[in-house]
């Protein structure tokens, strides 16, 4: 039997998927016109959390993520990536 059926050999290791995050998070920010001390406004994070993790002084937990983005209308999901068939 193949127990490896299901593994994808990833593109990025975890600490570039926090790099990318980050930037993205910063980017969707600012797109939508929101400082840092808007987004603590209407989150249960404090402007301090928000500037440190966009400043990669601390990784964000799920629950932070989840309080920073609910009250704007955004969550997170889990989405599968394809496959890298090597040949």
């Amino acid at each position: 039997m193949d127990y490896d059926i299901n593994y994808i050999e990833a593109s990025y290791d975890a600490l570039e998927l926090n790099d990318i995050f980050i930037r993205e998070f910063i980017r969707f920010r600012k797109e939508n016109n929101l400082t840092q001390e808007l987004l603590s406004k209407y989150s249960k994070v404090s402007r301090t959390r928000i500037a440190r993790i966009e400043c990669k002084n601390v990784s964000p937990s799920l629950i932070s993520l989840l309080e920073i983005l609910a009250p704007i209308g955004y969550t997170i999901k889990i989405e599968k990536v394809k496959k890298n068939y090597k040949s």
